[in-house]
């Protein structure tokens, strides 16, 4: 396994302000452990971050660059705390003094007091050529900094690392660089001077982070670390690596104590917090990225509500537990915000808090620690526990990981190199949290909105009154449908929002639609008020007629059955679903039809407009009035596209606008084709036909059986209107069932 950790970054001499604290302020020394051998590549003050690790290996070879004080600075130090311990010191002479010579130059007693020879298990190796070590091949180059330096490649496995410090890309080392590298996978360089700083400094033996990345794109490296900084602070350092990130991604400044992987994992966790909405699976990642991070075996995520900390989330590796919180509350109590419990006391004072052994420790409440490990056969040791502050400075939450183990699976305390970014990160954290919850409330408003208005729509008229909402029903179970048989058209929670607020939508053109048009349940709707009364006044007509003698009382008797059967066929035909061409040519046989006003006159049955609209075939609209109902897409349309939705809901227009358009471009009212409907437009269509052929509130039609209306579909996909393909799905899906 490789792994490479970063103990020191900086060139020159160490930085201790606050303003170096994420990057880090001591000089060059970095691990990399590569199998079972442990090898250090030059050791400055960052050796001082070393310490604890080192406690856990047993044999080290430390392979010098060269000997300037920030690249050995540190080596008293690595003696001191490596003794009795297996040390190779392995360096090239340059200037006719070697490695052992360097380090014996600062370990004499004019400036430390215990002289280098002083340690026996130290051993010095002169660099000659290429050396084999543990199966790991190391070359080295020589570099164009002053005084000398050694770049060092190390070849293990299929994985090749490059270490570039104190380096020049001027006078033809770049081409030297790209042919010694040639092949590597990583890339770690000397990235001292800003591109302004080598105009001025050209012979000063150092590079910038942009030639680095140059470099490793010409070598096709997979990644580039940066290191070596100058005095740039960590705002500076930040800015300047999102800069270069843009163009060379597989590029990351190197953080003072984090491991190469830890900054990877800091990388994808600070992709997680800006693009990971479902608040759940949010904090979940939080919780599995920092356990990562620090090497916590467990972890647990409390959010503030009112004067508590809920549980959240709750995970522990070694048991393979991992607890989520979702609607219902589980069987975990709150934390008291104004208890003595650690996760309460850091939420209160805003503080951090380190425990290297809660069993040892006086000033916290641990008592439900120690319940729970006494009832899951568990142990807690050590104890890290940051609150989580949002950009007001308020406490979103807490978060408290368990028992830190090293790479040997022992526990140990929480890394104090850690604290500092582990806060930055939990606070970023919270700022995600809080943003995920804005934006699941926004999203909520706005559906429900959506939804308020939808159901406002369909209820002006008490004959659509559960038209969107059924075709909602439809669409979600067709949905479910597709997730549990993993179907081609499943999708997920975003886009079945978007499609289902789509089908909320469709017909919000409708606020518009005159209401006489939107309740016509008939096709003289009130019109037959009119015919109504004049057939009463013919009834009376024909008593006075046959009162005065005008008519005799046969001639009364038939009238008055032809009166009635004349009313009983407008009230058929005024109803009728559909007109057939029985009934239609009695109603130009009706039309032709008169009776004798009292004035001797002879007037109409029925008038010109009373015939045009029982002239209907289908339905109840006539020509002008449909034009007015299929008017309300162009209005959904016209309406939505004034609407500025996130990028989330941007089809909305779209899918809800076309709904009445048609594979063939025979539907309205832009006549589409295929090649402009989505699936999801095509879906919706279905989906309205099918309600409307089904509908049980429609007053001038019956509800369809199911297997006609499918036969109505099929039949529309054969004439190339819908897609055949969605109505098998929809068949198979049994949406309508309750």
């Amino acid at each position: 396994m490789e792994n490479i950790v970063f103990y020191g970054t900086r060139g020159s001499s160490s930085l201790t302000s606050e303003k170096y604290i994420e990057f880090g302020g001591a000089t060059t020394c970095v691990m990399l452990s590569l199998g079972e051998t442990n090898i250090m590549v030059d050791c400055g003050s960052g050796i001082s971050n070393a310490v604890e690790d080192l406690k856990d290996i047993d044999e080290l070879h430390l392979f010098v660059s060269h000997s300037h004080i920030d690249h050995i600075g540190g080596i008293p130090t690595l003696f001191s705390a490596f003794e009795n311990k297996k040390l190779h010191v392995w360096g090239k002479s340059f200037g006719g003094v070697n490695i052992k010579e360097s380090i014996g130059r600062i370990m004499n007693q004019s400036l430390w007091p215990v002289r280098a020879d002083t340690y026996k298990n130290v051993e010095f190796h002169e660099i000659n050529g290429d050396i084999l070590l543990n199966g790991i091949t190391i070359k080295n180059m020589d570099s164009n900094h002053p005084g000398g330096c050694s770049v060092f490649r190390f070849d293990y496995n299929d994985k090749s690392i490059v270490t570039c410090f104190d380096f020049c890309h001027l006078n033809g080392y770049k081409e030297k660089l790209l042919e010694f590298a040639k092949g590597a996978k990583t890339l770690i360089y000397d990235g001292c001077l800003s591109e302004n700083d080598i105009e001025v400094k050209k012979n000063w033996g150092h590079s910038t982070p942009e030639k680095g990345a140059e470099i490793g794109k010409e070598l096709g490296c997979e990644e580039v670390i940066i290191t070596h900084f100058g005095v740039f602070d960590d705002d500076e350092l930040t800015e300047w690596e999102e800069k270069i990130k843009k163009d060379y991604p597989f590029v990351s400044f190197a953080r003072s104590g984090q491991r190469k992987d830890e900054l990877k994992k800091m990388v994808d966790l600070g992709t997680l917090l800006s693009t990971e909405k479902d608040n759940d699976k949010l904090l979940t990642k939080i919780v599995d990225a920092m356990m990562d991070i620090t090497g916590a075996d467990g972890g647990t995520l409390y959010l503030l509500e009112g004067k508590s900390l809920e549980f959240k989330v709750l995970i522990t590796k070694s048991k393979n537990a991992k607890l989520i919180r979702k609607d219902e509350p589980l069987n975990i109590p709150a934390v008291d915000i104004n208890g003595k419990n650690v996760c309460a006391a850091s939420a209160r004072e805003k503080k951090l808090i380190n425990i290297p052994d809660c069993y040892s420790e006086t000033n916290y409440d641990f008592s439900g620690t120690f319940k729970y490990d006494s009832t899951n056969n568990y142990h807690t040791e050590s104890v890290l526990v940051i609150p989580m502050i949002d950009e007001y400075d308020d406490v979103v939450g807490v978060l408290q990981l368990i028992n830190a183990t090293n790479s040997a699976g022992k526990i140990v305390p929480f890394r104090k190199q850690d604290e500092d970014i582990l806060m930055a990160i939990s606070n970023q954290a919270s700022m995600a949290i809080v943003n995920s919850s804005y934006s699941q409330k926004i999203n909520d408003l706005l559906y429900g909105f959506v939804k308020v208005m939808s159901v406002g729509i369909d209820e002006r008229t008490p004959y659509n009154a559960n038209h969107t909402r059924n075709m909602v029903k439809f669409a979600d179970k067709f949905f479910d449908f597709q997730e549990n048989c993993d179907g081609k058209y499943k999708v997920d929670s975003k886009s079945r929002r978007e499609i289902l607020m789509s089908i909320w939508l469709h017909d919000i053109g409708k606020i518009l639609t005159p209401i006489d048009i939107m309740n016509k349940d008939t096709r003289l709707g009130e019109l037959i008020k009119n015919i109504e009364n004049r057939f009463e006044r013919r009834k009376l007509l024909n008593m006075l007629f046959l009162a005065n003698g005008t008519i005799t009382k046969g001639e009364y008797e038939s009238l008055e059955v032809k009166l009635s059967e004349q009313l009983e066929l407008i009230l058929q035909i005024n109803k009728a679903g559909f007109l057939s061409d029985d009934l239609k040519e009695k109603l130009d046989l009706l039309s032709k039809e008169t009776y004798t006003e009292v004035d001797g006159t002879n007037q109409p049955v029925i008038t010109s407009e009373e015939y045009y609209q029982l002239s209907i075939v289908k339905g109840t609209l006539n020509a002008e009035e449909r034009i007015i109902m299929q008017g309300h897409v162009s209005l959904t349309q016209k309406f939505l596209s004034q609407l500025n939705f996130p990028k989330y809901y941007d089809n909305i227009p779209s899918y809800a606008g076309n709904h009445h358009e048609f594979l063939n471009g025979t539907g309205y009212p832009n006549h589409l084709t295929e090649k402009d409907l989505p699936w999801p437009c095509r879906l919706i269509t279905v989906c309205d036909i099918f309600e409307a052929l089904i509908a049980k509130d429609r007053p001038y039609k019956k509800p369809m059986p199911i297997e006609k209306a499918f036969f109505i579909l099929y039949d529309m996909a054969d004439k190339g209107q819908l897609d055949i393909d969605i109505i098998k799905e929809f068949e198979k899906s049994n949406a309508w069932v309750d």
